[in-house]
């Protein structure tokens, strides 16, 4: 007898695997697997509750449910609470047991939602793979009150293949699901790399992001002078509030930061320029349409590239507008000026000439005054063709210039003078380049800039608290010859104070011919 009931069981292993192989989709087959169990054991209905979160679960397959569990389209299955699932959510229901009682079909009769076809007890096993768990197998039969305990091994060893076959779906499921987020990478990489305005870069950047993945709100934060902006027209995010506290975390911590609340996914992201974090991905979405953290962390690296691909963009629109300009100062002051000038000159020489003719002597003087006003006019063309910024004075343009580059520059100024125009732009070119160091070297985000303008001597020091370095390591520094040159070539100094850890102190101090207050 004991051999006979061992076959059977085996045939409906055997049953219950070749079922499982027969299909890819998941909630097929677990209607498929139910009823050929039912099928095979002689017993009369069964059901399976799959759930992923404590509190949340669904009836994923249902076969042969009494007509008051199937009433008002299955709501019994849909809502409520039970035993079964409480011991599966409280992790006390490791194997397969009976159930004294359903609480569903009482509550069914307490409720008169129909027939129960004398189906009271049931049993209940969890479906598992290893230490993983995905849910319920519940079967019943009419007036069946107790399950023996090799009815309970035969369904706790079906389950287990049900749950390895769930695994395995699964992990089908999350390869495709990877395969095709990765598509959807591909095309917003694209379109990113096609962006190269920052004044428009988030706007663009988050619609392009939102339309790849398809998810509901997207904003992309531009850190500048140290704080976060998404640089929209608006913010059209159904809740900037909590996008902004999110990207302020990722910010302050640096790390990518997720959470999973009300059915909805939020992820925030820190978009980095190796240690520095110049802005802030920030994504909400309903939780089926969630991706990976290892998308969203290639998602931001592939952002952070293009978006400092856009500054570089503008920087190369500005250094060629600045060459422009430079070309045509030195044209003008080359040519025109010096032509206009010698007009002046002559135009006198010709007046001390022209004896007693005052007729001549006046015309001479009118041409003279005309040479005059438009070299006056053309040194104010010149002087206006200077670096963009320097209008409103270097110390100001370095502070901008570095805001630029995503640093928090400190300026302070000792005295108020005008600066001789080589001087000042000698002074703003190796201002430049000392916070261009401060951006790839120091691994800070903040600058201090001095600017002394005292006696004949202006001096410009640019410091940081960065991580230095040993001033002799860099004998083959371009960046460092270039600025010695620069200051030898006005007939300045140039100095380089550094220490490991301590940070890093350039100093240039340029003549100032005639002194200030001369100028």
């Amino acid at each position: 007898m004991a051999s006979k009931e061992q076959g059977n069981d085996l045939l409906t292993l055997k049953t219950i695997a070749e079922t499982l192989n027969q299909s890819q989709d998941l909630n097929e087959m677990l209607t498929t697997v139910l009823e050929r169990l039912l099928e095979v054991t002689g017993l009369a209905a069964g059901w399976i509750f799959l759930s992923e979160n404590k509190g949340d679960y669904i009836c994923a397959a249902d076969c042969h449910l009494p007509p008051a569990l199937k009433s008002d389209n299955k709501k019994p299955m849909k809502e409520g609470g039970c035993w079964c699932i409480d011991k599966y959510w409280s992790g006390k229901l490791t194997g397969a047991v009976n159930i004294m009682e359903c609480k569903r079909l009482e509550d069914a009769v307490t409720l008169s939602l129909g027939d129960t076809k004398d189906i009271t007890h049931h049993a209940t096993v969890p479906l598992k793979a290893g230490k993983e768990t995905f849910g319920l197998l519940n079967v019943a039969s009419p007036g069946k009150i107790h399950f023996n305990v090799e009815e309970l091994a035969l369904l706790e060893s079906v389950a287990y293949q049900i749950g390895t076959a769930i695994k395995r779906m699964k992990l089908y499921e999350a390869h495709q699901k990877r395969a095709v987020d990765f598509a959807k990478l591909d095309v917003a990489t694209r379109q990113l790399k096609k962006l190269n305005n920052i004044a428009t870069f988030s706007q663009a950047a988050a619609d392009y992001i939102k339309a790849a993945f398809q998810f509901d709100d997207v904003t992309v934060y531009i850190k500048d002078n140290g704080r976060l902006s998404n640089k929209k027209s608006q913010d059209d995010s159904s809740d900037p509030e909590t996008h902004f506290t999110f990207a302020a975390k990722a910010d302050r911590e640096k790390s990518v930061v997720l959470t999973e609340r009300q059915n909805r996914f939020i992820a925030a992201l820190p978009l980095n320029n190796g240690e520095k974090v110049i802005g802030v991905l920030v994504i909400s979405t309903s939780a089926s349409r969630q991706v990976s953290e290892e998308i969203l962390k290639a998602l931001a690296d592939h952002l952070s590239l293009a978006m400092e691909n856009a500054k570089l963009h503008k920087m190369r629109q500005e250094l060629s507008v600045l060459e422009e300009r430079n070309r045509l100062a030195r044209d003008l002051h080359d040519s025109v000026s010096q032509t206009l000038f010698s007009l002046s000159l002559t135009t006198k020489g010709a007046k001390n000439l022209s004896g007693n003719d005052a007729q001549l002597e006046a015309a001479l003087e009118g041409i003279q005054q005309m040479a005059h006003t438009a070299l006056s006019e053309m040194r104010t063309l010149i002087w206006q063709l200077r670096p963009p910024g320097l209008e409103e004075g270097v110390v100001t343009a370095l502070n901008k210039y570095g805001r630029n580059l995503g640093l928090i520059v400190h300026t302070r100024m000792d005295g108020v003078a005008s600066l001789p125009e080589k001087t000042e732009e000698t002074i703003w070119r190796i201002g430049q380049e000392c916070l261009n160091n401060v951006l790839k070297h120091a691994k800070t985000d903040e600058a201090e800039v001095t600017l002394a303008m005292t006696g004949k001597k202006a001096t410009l020091t640019v410091k940081d608290n960065g991580t230095g370095f040993f001033p002799e390591d860099t004998a083959g520094s371009i960046g460092l010859a270039s600025m010695k040159e620069r200051a030898k070539a006005a007939g300045g100094e140039f100095k380089v104070i550094s220490k490991i850890g301590k940070g890093t102190e350039v100093t240039v101090t340029l003549p100032v011919k005639g002194g200030f207050d001369e100028n």
